[in-house]
């Protein structure tokens, strides 16, 4: 009996030992911020990927200003995933580079944006009263809320602003307002170029 109390114990603290190895090689460990500070301009939002790879970005938490639906599923592919303009978030998401949205909708549309059909909250976000956690098939926490509700966050963040949805000066302010800071910040503006 004394031998399967230790073989338990043992068995216990290995696991523990496992779980704190990959949760590390998951965490802050196994994120990459880029040096300095880049704002680029884009005319196709799969060009976004090619910004943040060619930055060597990972395991970040993006601010995503543009309309929903994003990262609402799996696409379905025919062989190994591949990146196109209308996936650029679960693309993303499979090459590590995102591990974390917060999905920015205008304040005005905040009412109007939760009855949307296509969006299936999970709960509410405790301590804002525009914060919700919005269910996705990639697994990853997915945060539906506004500028003003936004909280401050520590880390450097990606910023993906899509102009038809926000300026780029309410973006700016928004992340003044929160003292949150980027590293690489892409504005989609369909007809632009880098």
């Amino acid at each position: 009996m004394y031998h399967h109390k230790i073989a338990c114990t043992v068995a216990v603290t290995l696991m523990f030992i496992t779980t704190l190895v990959i949760v590390s090689s998951h965490g802050k460990n196994n994120r990459s911020i880029a040096q300095g500070t880049s704002l680029v301009t884009i005319d196709s939002p799969d060009k976004a990927y090619a910004v943040w790879n060619e930055k060597q970005a990972k395991g970040r938490t993006l601010l995503l200003f543009d309309s929903f639906p994003h990262a609402g599923g799996l696409i379905s592919y025919n062989g190994p995933p591949s990146l196109t303009s209308k996936n650029l978030i679960e693309f993303s998401i499979f090459k590590n580079i995102i591990r974390k949205i917060y999905f920015i909708v205008p304040d005005a549309d905040w009412e109007k944006f939760q009855y949307k059909k296509a969006i299936i909250p999970i709960r509410e976000v405790s301590g804002s009263d525009r914060g919700l956690y919005l269910y996705n098939l990639n697994g990853i926490p997915f945060i539906a809320t506004t500028p003003t509700a936004l909280p401050h966050i520590e880390e450097e963040v990606l910023v993906y602003v899509n102009d038809r949805v926000f300026t780029p000066q309410q973006v700016r302010d928004a992340l003044s307002l929160k003292n949150i800071t980027s590293d690489i910040t892409i504005t989609y503006q369909q007809g632009s170029a880098r």
